[in-house]
């Protein structure tokens, strides 16, 4: 078959993130488990889906989904508050709880607790190498490691305001460096890090007057990025060792998500306007992402995620998804027509059947189709059964494009309807 001109292309992947704004963007997910009393989340690179529960008011444990989201299964720990899940690249499940930290290495059919503190551990970051670093909070100020993938712990750094500054936030550099963000509620919190996997740790200093960080993450290209409380999102640049106001204050951002090198989500917290503002300029300027969350109102959104099949997942009070899959950046996608994907017969008149290779096993797939002014004729999940009947409903004549997303690859093709 012919390649798909880029141009094309591009049409098809920004309409299929355009038309997310002329509708609700999210959607809340409906789980068969009370998804408002979730805690945190973790999403495997298989698309495995991780939602620990509070274990107060409502059961505890850990959940998992194999099916984007359409059905749970309960893994165990039950009535512990869950505070942090971590998917070890490896497979090992690391999970923080009230005074502790399990394990599970055999896909979450049984645990053991590794680590007995008191404290609750509400972050854990693992990195390839076998080494996770962790943290919480309750007086437990400070921040432990293991190097043999969460089996043994030792703690490496104390806050500089021991007793009263707990961890807040983790994220790890392409070079492997480690930053560390905390919150007092009592004075100043921090941000230090680390390059020698946690033997030295250096203070950075910081943008705010009033230092209390919820949320790290390093962009692809290398900044970093710092949501305070009540302050702000703000930007650090390596290079010339500046920091830049990206958002306005009174706001809390919670988590930030970069998709390519230009898409930014982020998460806000409780304190002023909550939900999710949206970048599609590097965090040059960022606009409300709400439609679809608790009536456009936005909640505390915690954590973000993008799952294997592009799909954005927003957990906080409440449980979201994107309505449709976001892909990176159009410059960085390369895709021909294959044997993969065809429709027959093309042209067609009344119908046609699209038909696609669905060896890979994805129980559903996204079907986006537009025509050749870019409006979207149809956007459904559909089931992946290798092949879809498109009826002809009073459309008129002309070119179509359609695209099929499973959790890893994308098919796309062209059909004209003729008289």
């Amino acid at each position: 078959m012919k390649k798909i001109t880029k141009y094309f292309l591009f049409l098809i992947l920004q309409v299929t993130f355009l038309q997310a704004f002329s509708q609700d963007f999210w959607e809340l997910v409906i789980t068969g488990i009370d998804s408002t009393f979730s805690r945190c989340i973790d999403i495997s690179p298989e698309g495995d889906i991780y939602l620990g529960m509070n274990g107060y008011s409502y059961p505890g444990g850990i959940y998992r989904s194999t099916d984007n989201a359409q059905s749970w299964e309960y893994l165990g720990l039950d009535e512990k508050p869950v505070y942090s899940i971590e998917v070890c690249i490896n497979g090992n499940i690391v999970t923080g709880v009230k005074n502790g930290i399990f394990k599970s290495n055999d896909n979450g059919v049984s645990w053991y607790q590794t680590y007995w503190p008191v404290g609750n551990i509400t972050n854990i970051l693992s990195l390839s190498n076998g080494y996770i670093f962790a943290g919480g909070v309750d007086n437990l100020h400070g921040i432990i490691r293991s190097d043999d993938f969460g089996e043994t712990w030792d703690t490496v750094h104390v806050f500089t305001n021991y007793g009263q500054e707990n961890l807040e936030a983790l994220a790890v550099s392409a070079e492997g460096h480690v930053w560390a963000g905390t919150h007092n509620i009592f004075g100043q919190g921090s941000i230090t890090f680390t390059t020698d996997l946690g033997e030295t740790w250096t203070e950075l200093d910081s943008p705010c007057n009033y230092t209390q960080v919820f949320s790290l993450a390093i962009k692809p290209q290398g900044d970093l990025f710092a949501g305070f409380h009540s302050e702000g999102l703000y930007r650090y640049n390596f290079m010339n060792q500046q920091w830049t106001a990206l958002y306005y204050p009174w706001v809390s951002p919670d988590d930030i998500l970069f998709i390519g090198d230009y898409k930014i989500f982020v998460g806000l917290g409780p304190d002023g306007y909550g939900g999710v503002i949206y970048s599609e300029d590097g965090g040059l300027s960022f606009n409300s992402l709400n439609s679809g969350i608790n009536g456009g109102n936005g909640t505390s959104i915690s954590y973000l995620f993008q799952h294997p099949n592009n799909f954005i997942y927003a957990e906080g009070l409440g449980f979201y998804r994107s309505v449709l899959p976001v892909y990176t950046d159009v410059k960085n996608v390369e895709f021909s027509e294959t044997e993969q994907t065809s429709n027959a017969p093309n042209p067609f008149t009344n119908k046609t059947v699209i038909q696609w290779n669905n060896s890979e096993k994805d129980k559903y797939v996204n079907l986006v189709i537009i025509n050749s002014s870019g409006n979207s004729i149809l956007n459904e999940k559909i089931e992946n059964t290798g092949e879809y009947f498109f009826q002809n409903n009073n459309l008129k004549p002309g070119i179509f494009f359609y695209s099929l997303a499973g959790k890893k690859s994308i098919y796309s093709g062209k059909m004209v309807l003729i008289k």
